[in-house]
């Protein structure tokens, strides 16, 4: 029993040194130092065409890792401005985590939109995939030019989460997420008005993420505002232009006072309070992310002929 013992822990530690030699020897042998941050720049141009991309600093050393310093991407004509910035990327060898886990781990952490995203990245095997974990600790929305820019609007607000997942070990099979987020303080502008309303303002939003190969599943979605309080859950249709994707959400909102301001109190007005009796107000969105629509159901047509009247 002892020299299977043996033999199983010797065979095991074998594997993570022959894994571990082997990454220093990518790093140190293949790529010299002088010579990583240019292939890691060709390999983001390549992968991301639409945006010129650089690596400011980077330095290397064992067990700390690897650790690069401003990660930038920017449009051609304005390099000034970088529409994609990675204040600092971490990559280090979790040493404790692969001798429990007995697979190959590495930690990460990046300092992004003055806040923090941090986990593990487990390889589960060669024909498995990476499995990876986190957490996004004050995310500043209005930090991320890029997000706002595919949205076309204004957007702010302080995002946490955490999430889990795995990484199919080649393209042609899915992988899959599931995740918990949160923005409190956020704001997200309209590119048409509902009543007399041409932004949302809320306190806080949650919602449970679930995705699997090109479906987002969106549950348990709870939004917090001045305007109303709500409820909300469906799915997001996955396009490889992330503004093309499809939303497909339903839910109810509680109308609170604020959300009737400025509107006159006409007859439609008062059709509109009469038949709600203080219920909920049922909603559907739906369309292209960058520009859905929304609806109010069977409220729809009052809705449009109270706001043909604002006018």
């Amino acid at each position: 029993m002892l020299n299977k013992v043996c033999r199983w822990l010797g065979g095991w530690i074998g594997y993570l040194l022959f894994a571990l030699a082997l990454l220093l020897l990518f790093l140190w042998l293949l790529f010299p130092k002088e010579a990583l941050p240019r292939l890691l720049v060709q390999y983001l141009n390549g992968a991301y065409p639409q945006l010129n991309w650089q690596i400011q600093s980077m330095t290397l050393r064992m067990p700390e890792g690897l650790r690069l310093g401003g990660i930038e991407g920017c449009e051609a004509q304005d390099k000034k401005k970088p529409w994609v910035r990675v204040d600092l990327l971490e990559l280090r060898p979790d040493i404790p985590g692969m001798w429990q886990a007995k697979r190959l781990r590495v930690g990460y952490r990046l300092l992004l939109a003055q806040g923090v995203i941090a986990g593990t990245l487990q390889l589960d095997g060669w024909k498995t995939g990476v499995r990876f974990d986190g957490t996004v600790q004050g995310v500043q929305l209005t930090e991320l030019p890029m997000l706002a820019r595919l949205l076309e609007r204004k957007l702010q607000g302080t995002v946490a989460a955490t999430f889990k997942g795995m990484l199919p070990p080649t393209t042609g099979k899915n992988g899959g997420m599931e995740a918990t987020l949160k923005i409190d303080n956020g704001l997200l502008a309209l590119k048409r008005p509902i009543l007399t309303h041409r932004s949302l303002l809320f306190s806080q939003a949650t919602v449970m993420l679930r995705s699997h190969g090109e479906s987002l599943q969106l549950e348990q979605g709870v939004v917090e505002s001045e305007l109303f309080s709500g409820q909300f859950a469906g799915d997001v249709t996955l396009h490889r232009e992330p503004a093309a994707s499809r939303i497909n959400v339903a839910g109810t909102l509680q109308p609170r006072p604020d959300f009737f301001k400025g509107v006159s109190s006409g007859a439609v007005l008062q059709l509109i309070r009469t038949q709600l009796k203080g219920n909920t107000l049922p909603f559907r969105l739906t369309g292209a992310l960058y520009d859905p629509g929304i609806g109010f159901e069977e409220y729809s047509m009052l809705f449009q002929t109270l706001e043909k009247e604002l006018q």
